[in-house]
């Protein structure tokens, strides 16, 4: 990540968490820095998305709670040396959240651990969580967490002035899709929000997942898209058909494992390159409101490469041609 930021940062967590982030590995995504300490049964996750209130914050560690009786691979927040489970600083005039999480075993995997096996254990950890969501929604639980197409409003609402119009003509157009498919219990509950290879750890068939700070209610979709985005951009697939390998490959696997947990009938998976579009058109919103990565310190090339994939009218196609020149960019 970039140097500057980085130790301006590493000086407040070192006084909130005792632990010096010069020793973690950073994995970054969009806005959110993942530091990861070798050997340590914890890591810490910074976000720069926008303020959650106390009782979004409450909503999610109680919705984390009640994963955590099906599914003990679901990392709870440990929290500061102030015993706050959220902390919250400002560098260079922006605010950032940091939050600690414990249990996380295991490692993230790289392009060439992608095995059927791992998509099939990411599979049942998705359908678990997803059908713990359809049960609450059907015994009339409902947490204090907002849709997912509320928060892509309001980001389209805060970038508007930076996406050139044509690109946001399609992402509009995107938008106006989601939000007329039907909210039927069973395709649509609180999700992950943020569901990718940076925020889960795998040890050997266990999946640890973390970072539930983007929780909200979409459809279910929407995670598996987050998912399988993710694996292109990591480099999956990358110089072939991405739409043959989702389905032949990615999809094959994943659905053995999620419909472990999750039924589905014949047209559950029918959005699914839907909600990759929606999901790719969230992550170059991202981009536009923030200067710098942790990938890089010039962002412009790699917003142009969402910009271009989310302004084509075949979302798989455009993603297909681009990874064959970029190889990964995760």
């Amino acid at each position: 990540m970039n140097e500057e930021l980085k130790q301006k940062m590493r000086e407040i967590l070192l006084e909130r968490y005792g632990v010096d982030i010069n020793k973690a590995k950073c994995h970054f995504s969009t806005q959110n820095y993942a530091f990861i300490f070798p050997g340590e049964p914890f890591m810490i996750r910074v976000s720069a998305t926008p303020k959650k209130t106390r009782s979004e914050i409450m909503s999610e560690l109680m919705w984390l709670d009640d994963l955590k009786q099906f599914k003990q691979t679901v990392c709870e927040p440990n929290v500061s040396k102030a015993g706050n489970i959220l902390e919250e600083f400002e560098i260079d005039g922006r605010t950032y959240r940091a939050s600690m999480f414990r249990t996380a075993r295991g490692v993230i995997k790289t392009t060439t651990d992608m095995t059927p096996m791992f998509f099939i254990c990411v599979g049942d950890l998705l359908g678990m969580i997803h059908f713990i969501s359809t049960d609450e929604r059907e015994l009339g639980i409902k947490f204090k967490r907002n849709s997912k197409a509320e928060d892509f409003t309001a980001l389209k609402e805060r970038v508007k002035a930076k996406v050139p119009a044509p690109v946001m003509e399609k992402i509009c157009a995107i938008e106006e899709k989601v939000n007329a498919l039907p909210q039927d219990i069973g395709k649509y509950g609180i999700c992950h929000g943020d569901f990718h290879m940076n925020n889960f750890f795998v040890e050997e068939n266990n999946i640890w997942v973390f970072d539930f700070d983007g929780c909200a209610y979409a459809d279910y979709l929407y995670d598996v898209a987050s998912f399988v985005q993710a694996c292109f951009l990591h480099g999956y697939g990358a110089g072939r058909d991405l739409r043959q390998v989702m389905h032949d490959e990615i999809l094959h696997y994943f659905k053995i494992g999620y419909e472990i947990n999750k039924k589905c009938d014949e047209h559950y998976w029918d959005n699914l390159e839907l909600f990759i579009a929606y999901r790719t058109a969230i992550t170059y919103m991202s981009l536009c409101e923030i200067d710098k990565v942790g990938v890089v310190d010039d962002t412009d090339k790699i917003k142009q490469f969402f910009a271009y994939i989310v302004s084509q009218d075949d979302v798989m196609d455009a993603m297909t041609g681009a990874m064959k020149t970029a190889g990964g960019l995760i």
